[in-house]
């Protein structure tokens, strides 16, 4: 009786919800982990990554139509976001930006899911956070979602009122016996990396197991990937219609103010002394310098321990807005702690141009660029929210992280940071600065038309552009599956590099 009541989509306890198209999106979810293998197996940065994003988000969408329900206007920024990362993937060659890629998408497929799916237009920062955590967790306990679904449509078609609790019993051994072995893809790779004896007679068990009952690896993987699409499709839709998440959030805002007031009085003192020093020496004496001090030193002396603190002051900014009861004199010093912070990002962001003067451009100096305007853009969001109560900070950050990456993501940083290094000291390539030559395929069509001109290169350097084209090979039979333009015209510029008669490729 309870289990005909979650059938039917009601609420039961800690059970996982199955509603009563549920058989329907069970057999469509298994179709579309087909489709998930098809276009990601072992194949991240191909053309098919954009392809299942577009899947996954149209199977949504049909989820919404089906169970009459609507997508929100402000959705689609969310939608529109993830395609483009998704997108991204197969444009560039930037493995730290696919990862990265990846992880943002995984956050923004939360976000879109719990703000589609509740009223949240007056949730507060942390009320968001604490939402999509329990969303995750709602979505973990809807795994065993399939195997009710299962256990239903095998008693439909048995005798009408026979239970067989037999039959129940094996669904969750064999949810059991999954669960065990998903567990152990985690477990028995790291206890083999911490005791050798243990990784060898794993070996050996493998390789007996596989010669025996002749089952590829790369099956046992792809049958792997498989069971999870379903489980976690279908675990991922119960989520979204079981609704656990509670609309009404608690004003916790319930801490003394006087307790904020003061020790931000104690750090205002502080920050005011060190925003004048910032500004007499960055500001107002241009750029003045105490003796014995260069630039490049002066960056990269303070640069990161200024990215600390202004993020350190974010979270204080924030748990003050969130935790302690409305007080005039909090807000202003709030508001002076904003200003302070905003000093130490411009002091922070020149610090990085010098380093960047001496010492050229890598990722990790691009990415932190993108992170300073990100959080120049939140504290201005965040002064918002001292003053005005119901201001969406949590969606407001989100839109302008997103924005910041995702024209990050897109842009192909590899290629300007090679035009940018390479015009400011040519191919002045040592052992030292031999950075250049790890960037991705993103890079490669500056290097073949720079290598191209008449710009002195040094031997080593003619050297590292010959392995850096050599290596493009490796992308030159990727087949239409794992076709990413990043890599076609990696292989392009490697022919142009070598038709031009300054270096051939090395003989195979």
């Amino acid at each position: 009786m309870e289990e005909n009541r979650i059938m039917d989509g009601m609420e039961t306890g800690g059970k996982p919800a199955v509603w009563v198209n549920a058989p329907f999106f069970l057999r469509l979810c298994v179709l579309f982990a087909a489709f998930y293998v098809f276009c990601l197996y072992d194949n991240y940065m191909g053309i098919t990554y954009p392809l299942f994003t577009a899947g996954f988000l149209g199977m949504y969408l049909y989820f919404l139509k089906k169970e009459n329900q609507k997508l929100k206007k402000s959705s689609v920024f969310y939608m529109v976001s993830v395609f483009l990362l998704g997108l991204s993937n197969c444009l560039t060659g930037n493995e730290m930006i696919v990862f990265f890629n990846k992880a943002a998408s995984f956050l923004l497929y939360g976000i879109l899911f719990v703000h589609n799916s509740y009223h949240d237009e007056k949730w507060r920062f942390l009320k968001y956070v604490e939402s999509l955590l329990e969303f995750g967790i709602s979505m973990i306990e809807n795994l065993p979602a399939v195997f009710l679904v299962g256990r239903r449509q095998r008693r439909e078609k048995s005798a009408e009122g026979k239970a067989r609790k037999k039959d129940s019993n094996a669904v969750y051994i064999l949810l059991g016996l999954l669960i065990g072995l998903l567990l152990l893809c985690l477990i028995l790779p790291m206890l083999a990396s911490a005791d050798q004896v243990f990784g060898d007679l794993l070996n050996q068990v493998f390789q007996a197991l596989f010669i025996e009952i002749a089952i590829p690896e790369r099956l046992i993987k792809i049958a792997m990937m498989f069971c999870w699409g379903i489980l976690f499709f279908f675990g991922l839709l119960s989520a979204v219609k079981r609704k656990k998440i509670k609309e009404q959030q608690r004003d916790i805002r319930s801490l003394e103010p006087v307790i904020a007031v003061t020790f931000l009085s104690v750090i205002g003192i502080v920050y005011l002394i060190f925003c004048l020093i910032q500004i007499s020496y960055l500001f107002v004496g241009g750029m003045d310098l105490p003796s014995g001090y260069t630039y490049s030193g002066f960056a990269r002396e303070g640069f990161f321990q200024l990215l600390f603190v202004s993020v350190l002051n974010l979270g204080v900014v924030l748990l003050c807005i969130e935790l302690f009861r409305n007080h005039r004199l909090l807000k202003i010093l709030l508001t002076f702690l904003s200003g302070c912070t905003y000093i130490m990002l411009i002091s922070s962001a020149c610090r990085m141009c010098l380093y960047i003067q001496a010492y050229g451009l890598t990722r990790l100096r691009v990415l932190v660029i993108a992170a300073l305007l990100a959080i120049a853009v939140i504290l201005g969001g965040m002064i918002c929210s001292i003053y005005k109560e119901e201001f969406p900070l949590f969606r407001f950050s989100t839109v302008v992280v997103t924005v910041v990456y995702v024209i990050l993501s897109l842009s192909h940083m590899d290629a300007f940071i090679a035009e940018y290094n390479i015009s400011q000291k040519g191919f002045d390539i040592t052992s030292e600065n031999s950075y250049l030559m790890t960037l991705s395929t993103d890079a490669a069509g500056v290097y073949a038309d720079a290598a191209s001109g008449e710009m002195e290169k040094t031997e080593l350097a003619d050297e590292m552009l010959k392995d850096y084209f050599e290596d493009m090979e490796q992308y030159r039979e990727e087949g239409i599956r794992k076709f990413n333009l990043s890599h076609y015209l990696g292989v392009q510029a490697a022919d142009r590099y070598f038709a031009s008669g300054r270096q051939q490729p090395a003989a195979d």
